[in-house]
C-alpha cells in the first residue's frame, strides 16, 4: 500500500519562520519508485487544540485565583516602591518591594508555564495576555529597582511607571476574565463569575492607593484623580453586587463582567466576612482621602502609612470572604 508520510508543525525557514507542515508520498511506475510529491499545509489548516474540556473546575479556580493575585501584587509592588520613594518607613517598605516583586515574578510563571493545580494557559488569547503582561512587567521590574537605587522620583520615571503598571492591570484584568468565559463555557455550573468579581477587589485596594500617590507626586493628576474615584466606586459597586446579587440585564457603571448574573450571598459566615471588609474599607478610604487633602509632609506620611495598615487589613478580611466564596 501507498505510504503517507507526515512532517508535524515546526516553523520552516523558507516561509519566513512560519509554521508549516508537510504531506509526502512516493510516486511509482510499474512498481518503482520514480519520485516523491510532497505538499506543504498552511500555518490556518493547524488543528486547533482545546484543552478547555479537561480542565477540573479546581483547576479553573486556581487559574482565576493566581491571575487575581497577580494584579493584587503588581499594584502593591507599585505601591511599596511609591511609599518608599515618598520617604515613608523607607526600610521597611524597601523589604516589601523586594519580597512582593518576587511574589509577583513567581506568580506570572506559574500561569504562563503550569504550576500544581494551575494549568498552563487553556486558549490562545489568555496566553497573549499574560505574555504581554510578563514583557511589561519585566521592564517595570526594573524601572522601580534603578528608581529606588538612585532615588530617582523625577517626572520621567514616574510616568514611566504609571504607566507600565497600569498596562499591567490592564492585561491582567482582561486576562482573568478570558479565564473567568472561559470557565463558564467549558462548567457552566462553576462559580467563576464570583471567583472572578471577589478576587478584583484586593487589587482594586492597592490600586486606589497607587492613583492617590502619583497625585501626590503631581504625576497624571487629572487622569489619577479620574481613575482613583472609579477604584472606589469599582470596588464598592462590586462589594454590594456580591452580596445582592446582580440580575443578567444590569449594567452598573464599574461593574466587572458586566451583564453576567451574579447570586445574592446567603451565607452567615460569607456575610460576617463582607461586614468585616466593608467596615475597613470606610477607614482606609478616609486615609487615603487624608493622603490627598494633607499639607504637610508629617500629615501626608502618618496618612500613608494608616492607609496601608488599614489596606492590608481589607486585603486579608477580602481573603477571608473569597475562601468561603470558594
Amino acid at each position: 500500500a501507498d505510504v503517507i508520510t507526515v512532517i508535524d508543525w515546526k516553523p520552516y525557514g523558507p516561509s519566513f519562520g512560519a509554521l508549516a507542515s508537510f504531506l509526502s508520498t512516493g510516486i511509482k511506475k510499474n512498481g518503482t519508485l520514480v519520485g516523491v510529491f510532497a505538499t506543504q499545509l498552511p500555518p490556518e489548516a493547524k488543528p486547533i487544540c482545546s484543552v478547555l474540556p479537561s480542565i477540573s473546575a479546581q483547576q479553573w479556580q486556581d487559574a482565576v485565583a493566581e491571575t487575581g493575585k497577580q494584579r493584587m501584587l503588581v499594584q502593591k509592588a507599585t505601591r511599596v516602591f511609591l511609599q518608599a520613594l515618598k520617604g515613608v518607613d523607607v526600610e521597611t517598605n524597601r523589604i516589601d518591594f523586594v519580597l512582593t516583586v518576587g511574589d509577583a515574578t513567581d506568580s506570572m510563571r506559574k500561569t504562563m508555564k503550569g504550576y500544581d493545580t494551575i494549568p498552563a494557559p487553556p486558549t490562545q488569547a489568555i496566553a497573549n495576555l499574560l505574555l504581554e503582561a510578563w514583557d511589561q512587567w519585566e521592564v517595570l521590574d526594573q524601572e522601580m529597582k534603578l528608581s529606588l537605587e538612585l532615588k530617582d522620583a523625577s517626572f520621567t520615571v514616574l510616568s514611566k511607571v504609571m504607566k507600565l503598571s497600569r498596562a499591567i492591570d490592564d492585561a491582567l484584568n482582561a486576562a482573568l476574565e478570558q479565564y473567568v468565559l472561559s470557565a463558564v463555557a467549558a462548567q457552566p455550573t462553576t462559580r467563576s463569575i464570583i471567583w472572578g468579581v471577589s478576587q478584583r477587589q484586593a487589587s482594586l485596594v492597592h490600586r486606589m492607593a497607587v492613583e492617590a500617590l502619583f497625585i501626590r507626586f503631581d504625576i497624571g493628576v487629572d487622569v489619577n484623580t479620574a481613575r482613583f474615584a472609579e477604584s472606589v466606586g469599582a470596588f464598592e459597586v462590586a462589594h454590594w453586587e456580591l452580596l445582592e446579587g446582580r440580575s443578567v440585564s444590569v449594567q452598573t457603571l464599574g461593574s466587572f463582567l458586566a451583564g453576567r448574573a451574579l447570586q445574592r450571598t446567603t451565607d452567615a459566615c460569607t456575610l460576617n466576612a463582607m461586614e468585616d471588609v466593608i467596615s475597613k474599607f470606610a477607614t482606609m478610604k478616609a486615609s487615603l482621602h487624608e493622603v490627598l487633602a494633607s499639607n504637610t509632609t508629617a500629615s501626608e506620611h502618618a496618612a500613608i502609612r494608616a492607609a496601608y495598615q488599614l489596606g492590608n487589613v481589607v486585603s486579608d478580611n477580602m481573603a477571608t470572604a473569597i475562601n468561603f466564596y470558594a
